[in-house]
């Protein structure tokens, strides 16, 4: 279902007066506010000089609940990113700030939008309801493009119940970029992570209960056997609420180049010199569910699809786990470009090598032929996975870190 929606008007000025804004590089993100890492953790790779901008907007704290957990207050904030595909590294960060903003603005009412919102498309409350809510300059094709995303998208996460809300816009940006997308995040206990994803366990499920026992999880932060007892997990909205919980505000934002030449429609085939608007929706919405990690934007912190990231050949401390006993006790590895090339997801049972933040985010697998799945870095024009976007590989990690078929 499509329907208007009547907002109200919020100004420009008072929209910026009440949000936080915090331009950086790659590594420079979060500070931790309790328990730093151990002394002698490798220090925060520097800025290389052709890193895309990034922004971090504090949302403040949240009320949020969990039926194990009660409720509380949880710190917010959301990570800003151009989008995955294009080349932004050209972009300034007052260039990225402004497509933020204006997309913030509009969100806020100062354009019409549109809601697009089939409700779960299995029937009954037990599944994905993604909604968007879509304003700006809207591409023709583009609202239709948006409602066959969210059915699939629907159709795959159909035994999780939960809402999802993304404000979408379009507006006129530089040529060469896609658009902008950000996922909010908030942070739990290294203790209470592993309970809610254990808690979550579906009769397929197994790898969650041999996360490390205890009340943290050993990272290394860099390439040498230092290793760090990390105490909390940052955890996108999404992924917190696939775990069963609840939390009030958007779960993600996305703007895209209004001008940009979209396909919007992958059914029969992709032009080429144009990208397909609805590979790139499905892929930013998976960053948006959990697909994401602590090394791209923070310094020494771990998001949840971290738990299952490790160096992908033993090196000299046996850093591959071959058992799951071995997946319980080796340290996490997230450490930028640390060692080159040399990082992995894995479960045990499966293993899928993991971008290493250079010259792609971590927040991906590794770009190789032939694609490990739809949460590869970078998004070729003329190219699409549809009808089937996710692989066994995307499946894999998505179930690991919460959300059930």
């Amino acid at each position: 279902m499509r329907h208007a929606r009547n907002v109200l008007a919020l100004g420009p000025a008072a929209l910026l007066a009440a949000t936080t804004y915090s331009l950086g590089l790659p590594q420079l993100g979060v500070s931790r506010p309790a328990a730093p890492p151990d002394s002698g953790t490798e220090l925060d790779r520097a800025p290389a000089a052709d890193d895309a901008p990034w922004m971090m907007v504090d949302l403040g704290a949240r009320e949020a609940f969990h039926p194990a957990l009660g409720g509380f207050v949880m710190p917010a904030h959301e990570i800003w990113k151009p989008v995955c595909s294009g080349d932004a590294r050209t972009l300034t960060q007052q260039q990225f700030a402004t497509y933020v903003q204006r997309h913030k603005a509009f969100a806020a009412g100062l354009a019409p939008a549109v809601v697009v919102n089939s409700g779960p498309t299995q029937g009954g409350t037990d599944a994905l309801d993604l909604v968007f809510v879509v304003s700006g300059s809207i591409p023709s094709g583009a609202l239709s493009a948006i409602a066959a995303a969210e059915a699939y998208l629907e159709n795959y996460f159909s035994g999780d119940a939960l809402t999802v809300t993304i404000p979408l816009s379009f507006q006129v940006m530089a040529s060469n970029v896609l658009g902008g997308t950000s996922s909010s995040y908030g942070y739990l206990s290294y203790t209470n992570m592993r309970s809610l994803l254990v808690g979550g366990m579906d009769g397929n499920d197994t790898i969650q209960s041999w996360l490390p026992s205890g009340s943290t999880c050993p990272v290394r932060y860099g390439s040498s056997s230092k290793v760090t007892n990390e105490d909390r997990v940052f955890t996108t909205f999404a992924a917190y609420k696939a775990n069963g919980g609840s939390v009030a505000g958007n779960d993600a934002s996305m703007t895209f180049n209004s001008v940009f030449t979209w396909d919007f429609d992958p059914s029969n085939g992709v032009s080429g010199g144009t990208y397909s608007f609805q590979d790139v929706l499905i892929h930013e919405t998976g960053h948006a569910l959990g697909f994401t990690s602590g090394g791209d934007f923070r310094s020494r912190d771990s998001e949840v699809l971290d738990l299952f990231r490790f160096r992908r050949t033993d090196g000299n401390g046996d850093y591959n786990p071959d058992t799951l006993a071995e997946f319980q006790v080796r340290p996490r590895l997230v450490a930028y470009n640390l060692p080159n090339d040399d990082h992995n997801s894995d479960v045990v049972s499966a293993e899928f090598r993991m971008a290493d933040g250079s010259p792609y985010q971590m927040s991906h697998f590794r770009e190789q032929s032939p694609n490990i799945g739809l949460m590869d870095p970078a998004f070729a024009a003329g190219e699409t996975y549809y009808p089937n976007f996710f692989s066994t590989a995307d499946q894999t990690m998505f179930d690991a870190i919460g959300y059930d078929r």
